[in-house]
């Protein structure tokens, strides 16, 4: 008689963990984001250029007043920034690590004394395919095959 209280208690407490771990996965399910959704937020917000491979000078020499940076808008599939010159927008496909700038990216069109770092940025820019997020949200890796060619930093747009 011992035997059975202790095998049907041992059962009892299997059942009710098993349920308890059922009904707390279901409740992570219902408000489950994709892995794809998730990558894709962290891309969200305002970013800085602070590196360009291929650069002739350093940044604050082709840059002089405002280093390029911008806004990506996941959601709606939109980037649009400063160039180091003029200002930008396109669209932005953006699938796992994947990162596509649309054929069509509007740039105003304004002379500036020297257009080495913009068209360097622009041509940068044309070339990613695809992205990383490191320093806990505060870096993005833009990448052309396998290698990093622009990083920017996460600005606070508050200011």
């Amino acid at each position: 008689m011992q035997r059975f209280r202790i095998i049907t208690l041992f059962v009892t407490a299997i059942l009710f963990i098993a349920c308890k771990e059922n009904k707390s996965s279901t409740q992570k399910e219902g408000n489950t984001v994709s892995t794809t959704q998730k990558k894709a937020n962290l891309i969200d917000g305002f970013w800085e250029l602070n590196y360009m491979a291929s650069s002739p000078q350093p940044l604050d020499s082709l840059f002089l007043e405002e280093k390029p940076g911008f806004k990506i808008e996941n959601q709606k599939g939109k980037i649009s920034g400063f160039s180091g010159c003029n200002n930008f927008s396109g669209n932005l496909e953006i699938e796992d690590n994947e990162f596509s700038l649309g054929k069509e990216v509007a740039v105003t069109r304004k002379m500036c004394p020297d257009m080495t770092g913009e068209d360097l940025f622009l041509k940068n820019l044309q070339k990613i395919t695809s992205y990383s997020v490191t320093n806990r949200g505060r870096t993005l890796n833009l990448i052309s095959d396998d290698m990093a060619i622009m990083r920017l930093e996460r600005k606070n747009t508050d200011q």
